[in-house]
């Protein structure tokens, strides 16, 4: 394999830290998402306050709309996702097209889930 930059070793951190949070958020997103129904939407507070990220969005409605797909919210799924796409392409030599091509995958799933939410 040869020897790897520290710059390069920074971006594999980031890339593994970005798709970790993702990964973890996706599962605890899903595993309240169902009482974030039931319970009248007030499960997002503790959602947030659970994954220690401020409460900015002000209702579970808009919590439901903002947190998986706003890419301006530093928060969100997809930001999150996106900055492990960022340090993907930079190490994309090292990488592999097929490594790169997942996270542009779960890039593309979300926004079309985004436009399903919207229907």
């Amino acid at each position: 394999m040869g020897t790897i930059s520290l710059e390069h070793i920074d971006n594999l951190f980031w890339l593994g830290r970005y798709t970790e949070r993702v990964y973890t958020t996706l599962r605890l997103y899903f595993e309240s998402y169902d009482a974030m129904i039931d319970l009248m939407g007030e499960e997002y507070r503790t959602f947030c306050e659970r994954i220690d990220i401020p409460d900015t969005y002000g209702s579970a409605d808009v919590f439901k709309a903002r947190y998986p797909f706003d890419t301006e919210d530093p928060n969100s799924i997809i930001s999150n996702m996106t900055r492990a796409y960022d340090n993907s392409i930079i190490m994309r030599e090292i990488l592999g097209s097929e490594a790169l091509s997942y996270i542009q995958m779960a890039i593309y799933d979300i926004q079309v889930a985004k436009k399903v939410n919207r229907r």
